[in-house]
């Protein structure tokens, strides 16, 4: 379960990676008084990869990026992001993509790196110009401010309608090296799989070929971020960058260095995992966290199916705000998946409270104790399908008053 409570404190050690820096500074582009604009930068020899939203409206930036991580970048140089929050850039026609080509330009000047060394994202406002040439005007100041130190202020920078920043920093170790991953994030609403409106940022220093990078960012992120929901939009700008500056390498024989990348990859994952996790607890208006687990199921296509129907049924995200541990909604969300099943051999939970079997609910319930469950930040849903092996796990949020609130001003 996820430490609700838990953040890095100001000036940590495990901050600093070598080989990465961050600046920031308010751009004036949306917000007056914060920070909203981040450059990021990583040292020659250093390998970057990502993956973007599935959303057919892709932003501007998303377009430029993807295009960029699919090409060659010159390793002798510079890898260079610039991140602005309070404008997505997205569905601005020919003049967004301008807008990134010649912010581009600029960054390509000021770091003599090749463009396709250079990527964006942006979050925010969708229809809205981006007025780009303040930004441009803009990155003197932010190169002459880049510090390892950096991560604190770059994770509050990219924030939009999130309550608090997601930073996640830990050190690990393989063959008796120590290796830092430092990552942050931002996301709090339309938050669905395929990412979410939601940037990600992850950093090592282990050393690693891009193409082993590539294929376990994958993996992590289906293991992470496609398997969280607030309120189950996609957005136009979902994207999880994740480089190394290979500073740190570790002679090892083939038979080590497999075991090496396994043991990476879970550090990877639990990364994404613990971001993917504070994105649900901060948002919109959300005060609990659940976490919904479909078991014993004949396939993990099934699983997953029953997981996000239940996951994103708005009356059973309100009921959950309620703290009303009314199954009746569940059984209506595994019901319009269309996903037949044998429905006497069906098992609720919640809270560990077996509700319903046999096809129908359970008459003998503790009440007082049930009550007393549901009154907790962290809230678990269990169904048992009884057909198989598989099984699959979503995180969400529930659905309160605030989330409208939030979502009704967003403009103004």
């Amino acid at each position: 379960m996820i430490n609700l409570n838990k953040r890095p404190g100001k000036g940590s050690k495990s901050f600093t990676l070598a080989g990465l820096k961050f600046a920031t500074c308010c751009s004036g582009t949306k917000y007056k008084n914060r920070d909203d604009l981040l450059l990021i930068v990583l040292d020659p020899g250093s390998h970057i990869c990502a993956c973007f939203t599935v959303s057919t409206m892709p932003s501007a930036p998303v377009i430029f990026s993807k295009k960029n991580i699919r090409k060659a970048q010159n390793i002798k140089q510079n890898l260079v992001l610039l991140i602005n929050a309070g404008n997505a850039n997205a569905f601005t026609g020919k003049q967004g993509l301008i807008a990134c080509e010649n912010k581009a330009q600029a960054l390509s000047s000021l770091f003599t790196c090749d463009i396709k060394n250079i990527f964006f994202s942006s979050t925010g406002v969708i229809g809205e110009q981006l007025p780009h040439q303040d930004i441009i005007k803009h990155l003197n100041l932010l190169k002459n401010k880049l510090s390892e130190s950096g991560l604190e202020a770059a994770s509050k920078a990219i924030l939009t309608t999130d309550l608090s920043s997601k930073i996640y920093t830990k050190k690990f170790k393989i063959d008796n090296k120590i290796f830092t991953i430092s990552a942050f994030a931002k996301g709090s609403g339309m938050i669905m799989p395929n990412m979410a409106t939601m940037l990600a940022f992850i950093f090592t220093d282990f050393a690693i070929d891009k193409k082993t990078l590539s294929t376990i960012t994958r993996k992590s992120i289906h293991e992470s971020f496609n398997r969280i929901s607030v309120d189950g939009d996609t957005s136009t700008s979902d994207t999880v960058f994740v480089a190394t500056t290979n500073k740190k390498k570790v002679e090892l024989t083939k038979d080590k260095k497999k075991k090496a990348i396994d043991v990476f990859y879970n550090e990877l994952k639990g990364a994404m995992i613990d971001l993917a996790k504070k994105i649900v607890i901060d948002g919109e208006g959300a005060t609990k966290f659940i976490t919904v687990r479909v078991k014993n199921a004949k396939t993990v296509y099934r699983a997953r199916k029953i997981c996000f129907s239940i996951a994103n049924s708005i009356l059973v995200k309100t009921a959950i705000a309620g703290e009303d541990a009314n199954w009746g909604r569940i059984i209506m969300a595994i019901g319009k998946t269309r996903i037949k099943l044998e429905i006497t051999k069906l098992k609720i939970y919640i809270q560990d409270f077996l509700l319903c079997k046999n096809g129908q609910g359970i008459s003998a319930i503790d009440e007082t104790s049930l009550s007393k469950a549901l009154k907790k930040r962290n809230i678990n849903i269990k169904v048992d399908l009884a057909e198989g092996d598989n099984e699959f796990t979503v995180w969400t949020s529930d659905l309160t008053d605030e989330y409208i609130k939030i979502n009704a001003d967003y403009r103004s």
